[in-house]
């Protein structure tokens, strides 16, 4: 197995089904979301002998969104999610970055905050579970 960050392909669903259970339990995306997801966008994986963090996003001409980015729950804190990140980064230096993520995840807020993202807005009750949503950017790199 390799080190460092991969592009995900369609063969690569079963694995990115798995990881989704794992790190998002009872709100993860279903096959088909994935499947779609794959077809139309991109999906990157860090691994270091094995696979230890995943990121889904979107490019525009102008942008990228990131729609997930998670890590195995046993490597949690061990600085995966932000190796994969800086990885994504660089590959889109040139476009600004927006995502959104949960008031309450503290850890992945300050991964972001620590990585250049700047809160753009909030959105209460945006979740199902009624928490609130941190819109955040990150301005290219000029």
């Amino acid at each position: 197995m390799s080190h460092g960050i991969r592009i995900l392909s369609e063969e690569d669903l079963p694995l990115l089904s798995d990881l989704e259970k794992q790190c998002f339990p009872g709100e993860e995306w279903t096959s088909k979301m994935l499947a779609s997801h794959l077809e139309y966008h991109q999906a990157f994986v860090w691994e270091e002998n094995s696979v230890l963090s995943y990121a889904l996003v979107c490019e525009t001409p102008w942008e990228v969104e990131i729609f997930r980015i998670a890590t195995v729950p046993t490597y949690q804190r061990k600085g995966a999610a932000l190796k994969l990140l800086e990885s994504i980064l660089k590959r889109f230096a040139t476009k600004d970055f927006f995502l959104e993520v949960k008031e309450s995840n503290l850890p992945a807020l300050s991964l972001y905050e620590k990585s250049g993202f700047s809160i753009l807005e909030k959105r209460k009750n945006y979740y199902a579970d009624g928490s609130t949503a941190i819109i955040m950017l990150r301005k290219k790199e000029l």
